[in-house]
């Protein structure tokens, strides 16, 4: 597969201290698997899908500590009552109409670095400065991403939303300032096109939407 660069994360700024996450921890969906020793979670590892009868696929995206024993991210299901539709979509996803909404399940560590969420730091930086606000930017802990519209979410779409992300932090560190043309559907839409058929030649995959690595028939976030 084409790499990441994982190495920007750096570059993100923890100095912060916000408060060690103390949400109470709520299950979801997925098929059971051990848990960290050192950690503490809501979300095992799962490929599970929205097949489910009155459940809806979502994303469960790791923190640092649980990225030792599991996938970064991987599908599962929650319940239509599941606290993540209650709570707000940052703003880059509501400017480009994909409504992501993130929940923190509480994840405890020894080590407060190990909560350390790049991902959910990036879906969350506020469109005019870049940087996330301090509850979002350290300690976060593994989160469950959902649509706030409660359709499907899959795997593929969670990535291209954080890499969206991605791109514009690159471009606010080139000093230009917000990149406001990338804030709506339209411009998202044209990276989204150019970014699926660059994962096609590297990720075929064979799993479906579950699987992050297959993006043969992955559909447009707007056609959910």
């Amino acid at each position: 597969m084409a790499p990441i660069d994982y190495s920007k994360w750096d570059n993100i700024d923890t100095d912060s201290e916000p408060q060690t996450p103390t949400q109470q921890v709520l299950p979801v969906e997925a098929n059971p698997a051990p848990a960290p020793a050192t950690s503490q979670s809501a979300a095992p590892a799962s490929t599970a899908t929205h097949s489910t009868s009155g459940s809806i696929q979502a994303v469960i995206v790791r923190c640092d500590v649980e990225r030792l024993k599991f996938a970064p991210w991987s599908a599962t299901t929650i319940q239509a009552d599941h606290p993540v539709f209650s709570q707000p979509v940052p703003p880059v996803p509501g400017l480009i109409e994909v409504p992501l909404a993130l929940y923190r399940v509480g994840t405890q560590s020894a080590n407060r670095a190990d909560l350390d969420n790049q991902i959910a730091t990036y879906l969350n930086i506020d469109a005019e400065t870049g940087f996330a606000s301090p509850e979002w930017e350290s300690y976060v802990g593994t989160v469950v991403v959902a649509r706030k519209d409660m359709k499907p979410l899959p795997p593929q779409h969670l990535e291209g939303v954080w890499m969206y992300c991605d791109r514009i932090l690159d471009l606010f560190g080139e000093g230009e300032g917000a990149p406001r043309s990338l804030y709506n559907r339209q411009a998202f839409e044209e990276w989204w096109k150019d970014y699926c058929e660059e994962q096609k030649e590297f990720r075929p995959g064979n799993g479906g939407e579950k699987d992050p690595d297959d993006w043969r028939a992955v559909r447009s976030p707007y056609e959910m």
